[in-house]
């Protein structure tokens, strides 16, 4: 009876990666996908902190809003809207007789309102509108972040008496009997309601979720990746897998954001139109899509550099055997 071949007790069990080093392949291999699942909303929540406890760069990212035309027509009328809410005509209708007044009323409400359009429209589209949406849009959001951190019941407003004050004085100055006019037209001050005091305290909570994670989810993505990449016993190979998962990290978040800004045009107020919605999210969620689109490029390029050189590698190897035979 032959006798059976002996056991070699240090050879592989598996032709891949050696038994001693699969707790290390395993560990690598959790972090690497961690890392992988984490980048999409590491990059949300990085651009969601950035906008919301940022006010120099919000005003920067919004700055260009103030050119785009259909924003500009939203707000002419907007304002134009808000301002004859706030129009007192009866200096101007009280001098009629009783029975005249609801038509001269309706007859001035439509010229004042006409006129007042005009002039909103000049304001919003001359040159130095930017610096004036600028401003308003700098307190409005510093408005935001202290009343979402910070106690208390606070209103976010969106002021829009500068514009509606600018107008006031290109019409007092260009329209002497504009100026007559607007001096017999009382006009209140002109705000628009962005969130009330019990909607600021049901943001509080997210707001502060969106200042933790924006802060912490980039570094654990970052640590995570890194950490896998230098635990890998065969580094080439994760390299890949880390990158196609960054591609479609990236597809992913571009998805995600696609339908978000559907989701958001169907559901804007009546007041806000479509194009105007459009161009507002658009602005704002542009270094989310640049984000996205870079966690994908980036994923597919290290993917392919690193099969590049697994191939050329590859092949200075069998150049080598050949030349040794």
């Amino acid at each position: 009876m032959a006798a059976s071949a002996p056991v070699r007790t240090g050879a592989p069990t598996a032709p891949g990666t050696p038994t001693r080093h699969r707790p290390r392949a395993a560990l690598a291999t959790v972090l690497l996908v961690l890392g992988c699942l984490l980048a999409p909303p590491a990059l949300t929540a990085g651009w969601a902190r950035a906008e919301l406890t940022d006010t120099a760069r919000y005003t920067a990212t919004t700055a260009p809003l103030s050119r785009d035309p259909a924003v500009q027509r939203n707000m002419v009328t907007a304002i134009s809207n808000g301002v004859m809410r706030r129009v007192d005509l009866s200096p101007l209708v009280d001098a009629a007789p009783p029975a005249q007044r609801p038509a001269i009323r309706e007859r001035f409400a439509r010229g004042v309102r006409d006129f007042v359009a005009t002039q909103i429209r000049g304001v919003v589209t001359s040159r130095s509108f930017p610096a004036l949406w600028n401003r308003v849009n700098g307190t409005t959001h510093a408005s935001l972040v202290t009343a979402l951190s910070s106690s208390g019941e606070r209103t976010v407003e969106l002021d829009l008496q500068p514009v509606v004050d600018r107008a006031r004085a290109r019409l007092a100055h260009t329209v002497p009997a504009g100026a007559r006019l607007i001096q017999r037209v009382h006009v209140s001050g002109t705000t628009l309601t962005l969130l009330r005091s019990d909607e600021v305290a049901e943001w509080r909570g997210p707001y502060a979720a969106v200042r933790t994670l924006g802060r912490l989810l980039p570094v654990a993505a970052v640590l995570c990746v890194a950490a896998g990449l230098l635990l890998a016993p065969r580094r080439r190979r994760a390299l890949i897998g880390t990158g196609l998962g960054w591609a479609v990290g990236g597809a992913l978040l571009l998805a995600a954001f696609a339908a978000a800004r559907g989701y958001a045009l169907d559901v804007l107020p009546q007041s806000v139109t479509r194009a105007t919605g459009a161009a507002v999210f658009d602005t704002l969620t542009a270094s989310a899509w640049s984000g996205g689109l870079l966690l994908g490029a980036a994923g597919l390029t290290a993917a392919a550099a690193a099969w590049l050189t697994g191939v050329l590698a590859g092949r200075r190897r069998a150049r080598r055997e050949l030349r040794a035979r």
